[in-house]
Parts: C-alpha cells; sequence; structure tokens
C-alpha cells in the first residue's frame, strides 16, 4: 500500500509541475497588442445632393400650324417636382419676349406653350433651380417654325347672266388655295378704267367667291385677277368671255365655255368648271383615279397607290405624330407621346433590342441577344453553384494555427503537408462540389475553410464529410403554429431555427452554427467583451470561428471567406471593419430554407449599399438594469427598430437576385440608440444581434441538421475561458497573472486531490 502511495505522489508532483509549465506558457501572451473594434457609425455611405439639368432637344424644326408652338423636355434631380424652370422665349437678336416659370412633374417632364406662333428663327432660354437653391446648366434651345409651303392658287367660275329685264350678272365659283381666308378676286374690265374694277366676296372657309356688276357699265370680256397666300404670294390672272343674252351658239352644257374650247362638253348644269370647261367631278389634275370633287389629297405623287379618298401613304398620317404613314415605323403613337423622325415615341422604340421600350430601359445599350429583367438591364447570368467557393479542390491553403507559439496541439491529420507553403504545417485544403436536382442543390465538403483558423481548447480540427440538401426555390413558411421558446419574438409564426447546432452552410462548405455552444456556453459573450456570463463562455477564433468535436464551424461572421488584404495581411489581422463599405456583400452561406445569407453591406431601397442594422438589442445598458447575461434569452427584438426582421432578415435587391429576394443578415450592429457597459467598465455602445439567423423564413429542411455534426460543438465543460479578438493577431489568456490562473484552475487541483484521497483511502 506505501508503494501505491509512493505512485501516486508522484503522479500528482508530475501533473502540478506539468499544469504549472502549462499555464505559465498560456500566460506569456499579452493584450498589449488588442485593438478595439470600431463599429461603423450611420451616414458612413449618405447621398449628396446634385444641381439639377435640363434634357430637351438643341434644335426644334416645326411646321407652322397657326398654333403656339409648345416645347417640351425633362429636368433630372433626386425631386424633379421640387424644382423651378425658368423659361424665356427671345428673338434672334437675344431680345426677351416672353418669360415664364414652370414646376415638373414627379418624373421630371415638362412642358410648355409659348407665344410663338409665326414662322421664324426663336430661341428659348431654360434654367432649373432645386430646392437648394442650386441651378443647372443654361440651355438654349433653337426653336424654327417653317412657313408653310404655299401652293399656287387656282379657280373655278361660272357666268350667270342678267335675268330678263335686269343688267346685273354674276361671276362665281371657288377660289382653290389651302388657306383661302388670304384669298382676293377682282374683275377688271378689258379696255375700261381701273376705276371700274369690282372686288369679288370671298368665303374664308370654302374659298367660294361671288362677283356681282352691272353688264351696261362694264364690259363683260375681261380679266379675273386673283391673290392668295399668308406668307408666300400667288397670283392668277384668267381672261373671260361673258356671253349674253341670248346664249351663244356653241355651248351645248351652258358652262360657259364655247364648245370649240371645252374639253368636258357635258358638264352637269350648275358645276362650276375651270378654263378647259371641265368641272371637279370632271378632273383629276393629280391623276391617281380620283376626281378632285372626291379626292382629299389634291396633290398625290406621281405612281403612287391611292386610297378611296385620293390619298397615299406619303399623306397620310393615321396616328397624327406628324410622321406619315409610308415611313412610320410605330403607326400607333399615343396622342401624348412625342415621336421622333421616324414616327416612334420613346414608349414605343426599343433601340437596343432587348424587347424593353426605350420609356422604362434603364439600361438603353445592351448587346444583342442579352437577357434582361424589365428594367432592360442584363439579368445577372449566375448559378446557385456560382456563389461557392473551393468548387473542385481548387481552395486555397489554409494552417491550423494551434501549436504556433501557444499552448494547443495542432492537427497532423491534414491533407497535403507539403503543398501548402512550408513551415511546420499542417496545410489543408478546403474542398465542395456541387449536384443538382430540378428542385435542390446537394453540397458535399470537407468543412475545411478558405482561410487560417485556431483550434479552441483541446478541440484539434480534422476533415469532414458533410453533405447539405438546400432547396433551389424556397418557399415561405406560412403555416404558423410553431413553438416560440427559442425565438420568442418569431411568436410562433415562424419555424426558430437551433440555437445549438448548425443552421445553415457557409460558401466555402463550412457549417454555420447558432449563437449558443457547449453546455449552456454563448459565442459572442467573450469575442465582443461586453458581457460577464454567468454560464460558460464559449472560444472563438478568426473568423469568429472554433473547431469543436465534429469540425470548424462558424458563429457570427463569415465575411473574411472573401478577405484579400492588399497590403499582404493575414488572416490573423482580419477584421469585419476592414471590410469594404461600398460593395456590396457576396453570399457568404446558405440556411436551411434556401434563402442566402449576405454579410452587413447591402442595397438599400434606393439602390445604396449601407450597412444593414438589427432590430434587437440586449436588456442590459449602462442605465443599470440586469447586469446578467443569458445569451439569447437577454435579446430583445423591437419591431422597426432596425433594418431586419426578427428572423434577421429582410426582402430586398441583391446583384444575384435584381427582382428582390428575401435574405438573412450577419451584422454586429444595432440600431438601438443605447449603451452597454463591458467587462473593462467602459461605456459602448449597442451591438446588434451578431448571428446568421435565428429563426428560418422559409420551410427549412431540418435534416441538414445532423450534416455539421451534433449540436454543441464547443469544448467540454470546465476548461478555462480564452478570449480571441477578430482584430488581433494574439490570443490572450485570462486572468492575466500566474496566480490567478491557478485559482482559476482550482477544480484540477481539487479534482487531483480528491483522487489521491480515494486512493489512499483504498489503500
Amino acid at each position: 500500500m506505501e508503494s501505491k502511495s509512493l505512485v501516486l505522489s508522484l503522479m500528482l508532483a508530475f501533473l502540478l509541475v506539468g499544469a504549472g509549465f502549462s499555464l505559465v506558457a498560456m500566460d506569456s501572451t499579452t493584450n498589449d497588442e488588442q485593438d478595439e473594434t470600431v463599429i461603423p457609425g450611420e451616414g458612413s455611405n449618405g447621398a449628396v445632393n446634385t444641381p439639377p439639368s435640363v434634357l430637351a432637344d438643341a434644335v426644334l424644326s416645326m411646321d407652322w400650324t397657326g398654333m403656339n408652338a409648345t416645347v417640351s423636355g425633362f429636368v433630372t434631380d433626386e425631386a424633379p417636382q421640387n424644382t423651378s424652370l425658368s423659361v424665356r422665349v427671345l428673338d434672334n437678336e437675344f431680345a426677351e419676349l416672353n418669360a415664364y416659370n414652370i414646376t415638373p412633374a414627379a418624373n421630371g417632364a415638362w412642358t410648355i406653350e409659348t407665344s410663338l406662333h409665326n414662322p421664324g428663327d426663336w430661341i428659348v432660354e431654360l434654367i432649373a433651380v432645386d430646392d437648394a437653391q442650386q441651378s443647372s446648366e443654361t440651355l438654349l434651345i433653337e426653336l424654327f417654325i417653317v412657313a408653310p409651303l404655299e401652293e399656287q392658287v387656282s379657280l373655278t367660275f361660272r357666268w350667270d347672266e342678267p335675268v330678263e329685264n335686269d343688267t346685273e350678272g354674276t361671276i362665281s365659283g371657288l377660289l382653290l388655295h389651302q388657306f383661302p381666308r388670304s384669298c382676293t378676286i377682282e374683275y377688271h374690265p378689258l379696255g375700261q378704267s381701273p376705276a371700274l374694277l369690282v372686288s369679288g366676296a370671298v368665303n374664308n372657309s370654302t374659298g367660294a367667291y361671288s362677283i356681282v356688276f352691272d353688264t351696261e357699265s362694264h364690259n363683260t370680256e375681261g380679266d379675273l385677277v386673283s391673290e392668295c397666300g399668308l406668307f408666300t404670294e400667288s397670283d392668277l390672272t384668267v381672261r373671260v368671255v361673258l356671253p349674253m343674252p341670248p346664249e351663244p351658239v356653241g355651248d351645248e352644257d351652258g358652262d360657259a365655255v364655247l364648245d370649240d374650247a371645252d374639253e368636258c362638253p357635258n358638264t352637269p348644269h350648275g358645276e362650276p368648271v375651270y378654263s378647259t370647261g371641265c368641272s371637279d367631278s370632271e378632273t383629276d389634275d393629280d391623276e391617281d383615279g380620283i376626281m378632285n370633287n372626291m379626292d382629299a389629297c389634291p396633290d398625290t405623287p406621281l405612281n403612287e397607290t391611292v386610297d378611296s379618298n385620293g390619298c397615299s401613304q406619303t399623306q397620310l398620317d393615321d396616328d397624327e405624330d406628324g410622321v406619315n404613314n409610308a415611313v412610320d415605323l410605330c403607326p400607333a403613337t399615343p396622342t401624348s407621346e412625342v415621336a421622333d423622325a421616324t414616327g416612334c415615341s420613346p414608349s414605343q422604340l426599343d433601340t437596343d433590342g432587348d424587347s424593353v421600350n426605350d420609356a422604362l430601359d434603364q439600361c438603353p445599350n445592351t448587346p444583342a441577344g442579352t437577357a434582361v429583367g424589365a428594367d432592360g438591364c442584363p439579368l445577372p447570368d449566375w448559378s446557385h453553384e456560382d456563389s461557392f467557393l473551393c468548387l473542385d479542390g481548387q481552395g486555397a491553403w489554409a494552417k491550423d494555427l494551434n501549436g504556433d507559439g501557444n499552448s494547443y496541439t495542432a492537427n497532423t491529420r491534414g491533407d497535403g503537408q507539403e503543398g501548402g507553403g512550408g513551415g511546420s504545417g499542417p496545410w489543408f485544403q478546403c474542398e465542395v462540389s456541387v449536384s443538382f436536382t430540378s428542385t435542390s442543390m446537394q453540397i458535399n465538403s470537407n468543412a475545411i475553410p478558405n482561410h487560417n483558423w485556431l483550434s479552441a481548447y483541446a478541440a484539434n480540427a480534422d476533415e469532414q464529410s458533410e453533405s447539405f440538401t438546400i432547396a433551389l426555390e424556397p418557399v415561405n413558411d406560412t403555416n404558423g403554429g410553431h413553438s416560440s421558446t427559442n425565438c420568442p419574438a418569431a411568436n410562433g409564426a415562424y419555424e426558430c431555427a437551433p440555437d445549438r447546432g448548425p443552421v445553415g452552410v457557409a460558401v466555402n462548405g463550412v457549417p454555420i452554427f447558432g449563437p449558443e455552444e457547449g453546455p449552456g456556453g454563448d459565442a459572442v459573450a467573450l469575442e465582443f467583451l461586453y458581457f460577464n456570463e454567468d454560464r460558460q463562455p464559449v472560444d472563438l477564433g478568426y473568423c469568429g470561428a472554433h473547431n469543436g468535436p465534429s469540425g470548424v464551424h462558424y458563429h457570427y461572421d463569415a465575411m473574411c471567406q472573401f478577405w484579400d488584404d492588399p497590403n499582404g495581411e493575414t488572416i490573423v489581422n482580419y477584421d469585419y471593419t476592414d471590410l469594404d463599405p461600398t460593395q456590396h456583400s457576396p453570399i457568404i452561406g446558405w440556411a436551411f430554407d434556401g434563402y442566402p445569407i449576405y454579410g452587413m453591406y447591402t442595397w438599400d431601397d434606393n439602390g445604396q449599399v449601407t450597412a444593414k442594422k438589427s432590430s434587437y438589442e440586449v436588456e442590459r445598458t449602462s442605465e443599470g438594469g440586469d447586469q446578467g447575461y443569458n445569451g439569447i434569452d437577454d435579446w430583445n427584438y423591437v419591431n422597426g427598430l432596425g433594418d431586419l426582421d426578427q428572423c434577421n432578415g429582410r426582402f430586398g435587391s441583391t446583384p444575384e437576385y435584381p427582382e428582390g429576394t428575401y435574405y438573412y443578415v450577419s451584422t454586429p450592429i444595432s440600431a438601438s440608440t443605447k449603451t452597454v457597459v463591458d467587462t473593462d467598465s467602459q461605456t459602448v455602445p449597442m451591438i446588434g444581434f451578431p448571428y446568421f439567423l435565428l429563426c428560418y423564413h422559409g420551410e427549412a429542411d431540418m435534416s441538414n441538421a445532423d450534416a455539421g455534426g451534433p449540436p454543441g460543438g464547443g469544448p467540454p465543460g470546465g476548461f478555462g475561458a480564452q478570449v480571441l479578438y477578430t482584430n488581433a493577431p494574439d490570443m490572450t489568456v485570462q486572468p492575466s497573472d500566474v496566480g490567478d490562473v491557478f485559482w482559476d484552475f482550482s477544480w484540477l487541483w481539487i479534482t487531483l486531490l480528491g483522487a489521491g484521497f480515494m486512493f489512499r483511502t483504498r489503500d
């Protein structure tokens, strides 16, 4: 029995010496290189109010219509409806004729009716001023009002000789001109004084005229003199010999044109005739097969096919857009829209041929054959497989940093011992393969990250054989009726995510775990140094990851998969505040319900990259209250506080889902204005719920929960707390001196002494 006591005493001494050596080694690291985690503030990506600009054609040419000229265009600004548009109409000497002030519509469109209605060259000056009193550049528009091309005047006439016992006769007919109101007609008796000329009465609308004169005082042989034209004068003189009773022999149809000169000897009675003796019903001036009296387009070009009204396609404009049918590529332009030279308005044009009209096309120069969305912009050419790293065994070499100046034993079971860069090794290489069915993707991985890592105490990483099934088209969970024990904010509307064990998979094949680890430990407690947790704290390594019995897994930050410092720093320098706040996060993982997981920087509803804020806050504050901390039990969801819902997600557009999708966000930022007191008694801003998700928005395939190993991958209970900072390369052991460490490991001494006592008792 004494020999047994001697052996036991030697074992105890050996263990004490060894433990003391380990404790001294663990205490060799200091806190000198610790950096404080910086939480980005609001407004880091705020929008800039830019001056407005005025858009309109630099040169406008329009045919004279007799109506005031109308000018339109657009004002571009953050809020066009809040701008004021100053318009001045100037002559070609830059003298002001008129001035106006108008307010554009919400979409920036504006239209102004000027006072200009006569042909000429004019200038329209445009200046826009926004509500910040910022002015646009002055826009000058050259406005040309083109005078109409006026036709040569022609006329018809008939002679109504004096009736019996009367001496007054009447010449009547039509003045043929597009502007009858501009026409005059006179009868000049041949060989008589100008004082005897007779002015006729002209109907301004129809061009019908009549001239009454006394045949006793006026010669019945003379000239009909007509003048027409608003802007271009034309005149016509027709010599007439007016028969007097009795009717002269040789005018069978009685049209006042003698038969020997009458080209239409059978003119219907009473119809006015031309000098040829033909009426409009007998004349086809444009030779289109439609007589003048039925021809709505009397000047049809030769050899053009006409309709029953005598109009060809070059003369018709069915949609009244100012472009004739023959060259109108868009024959049904809405009346409220302005067409271009081809007869097409922006709502009808598709310049780049992507099936999205120019009025809606935000990407007007899309290459031919490119698939686009409703906005005309190319759809992302990606598949779910594109989001994954380490495909086909091409992942980066990574190292288990245990054994590099610390008390932990490095894993020696990795592959590629000599291929990863030399040194003490071992080196590992991540591997991921993805296959698809019609409804899901199958992910297989060795659960090795694409970056270096540090193992938790007494737990070395090993290559795994993981398999995850993720739905390609997630289905929203609308059944309700779920337990809300682990996610009370969901109120039973959604399925709670596991608080211990895997909740998703990172795109490098590493499982993503919930916030709870080990026997009641919370993974964030020591990482942020915010709380004196009254349960076992959990040690985290770089990137919020550590090892458990089933390999490496993440807890709240997987963005380090994509961290590549241009200065050549290593993963030990990684900190989420080093991420580019102007770049949208890539997909960092997939939840078991099929929805993607992004980092903290994503688009807001206006397409601007912003840091998303959690709607959770912790009960403990600097003003007092609950000073204990029990992990997720102390997180309270405040509806509308931040950007994210109770499951830590939101709906929005992303580069991979331009039409929008639901997605989860991992963010350490809270929208709460409260502060908390950390373990160093410092008042610091509230942190957000820093995990990937608390509940599933969609119907989750919970069979995946077995793929990442059993729930609780942390170290076994009873080991001392190790704090690993994501923003510092060194490890720190607390408490800081050997004496405190000794007492922190008092359980070990008690256990050994108890064992010795038991052996002594048995002896």
